[in-house]
């Protein structure tokens, strides 16, 4: 809707098509290989799972018309970073708007981690272009932090004075019990 607002055309990709969306929203579903091939902005919006691992990885990367821009909101999984940092530094892709890296908890402990043998569980080339993204003047890195919205703050914010009021009237609310666990036997 937002999009249409601006004069886009838009068009998605979807393995679960829904056409009432289609009518409300007025867009159009096309393959991923015409999706790559003729748009000049990509955003994801899927899960991470098996099926999406590095759903962008060099061959889609080489589909996309040249100079599209690249926003992630999802999951970092979804973006091969190696085949990304090649497509930025090539032109193919123009910008990229990052919300999330994959193993972002980890990529300032990298010293640690190659002390521990990180080297050996994970690829260290997704680490280094982790970090290649974060000083290329053509990306942008934001906290991934959605949950932050105004409306989100507040409801965490009325929930603790409920909490709290509650439990001055001796009427405790959200309490955490204890759940008897199993012996564990080794």
């Amino acid at each position: 809707r937002i999009a249409n607002g601006f004069g886009m055309d838009v068009v998605a990709f979807d393995v679960k098509q829904n056409v009432e969306l289609t009518k409300r929203f007025s867009f159009r579903y096309v393959s991923m290989d015409e999706l790559l091939a003729t748009s000049d902005i990509i955003t994801l919006h899927v899960p991470s799972t098996p099926k999406t691992h590095h759903m962008l990885s060099e061959e889609q990367f080489n589909k996309m018309k040249d100079g599209v821009v690249l926003i992630n909101t999802a999951r970092g999984s979804l973006v091969d970073v190696r085949a990304l940092v090649q497509a930025l530094a090539r032109g193919k892709v123009k910008a990229a708007g990052l919300d999330v890296l994959p193993d972002e908890p980890t990529i300032h402990e990298e010293a640690e981690l190659l002390r521990n043998g990180y080297r050996e569980r994970h690829e260290l080339e997704e680490l280094l272009a982790g970090h290649m993204l974060l000083r290329m003047r053509n990306v942008i890195i934001t906290p991934h932090s959605a949950f932050f919205t105004d409306e989100a703050v507040q409801r965490i914010l009325d929930t603790t004075v409920s909490n709290i009021q509650s439990f001055v009237r001796g009427e405790p609310q959200n309490v955490v019990v204890q759940v008897p666990t199993r012996e564990r036997v080794y």
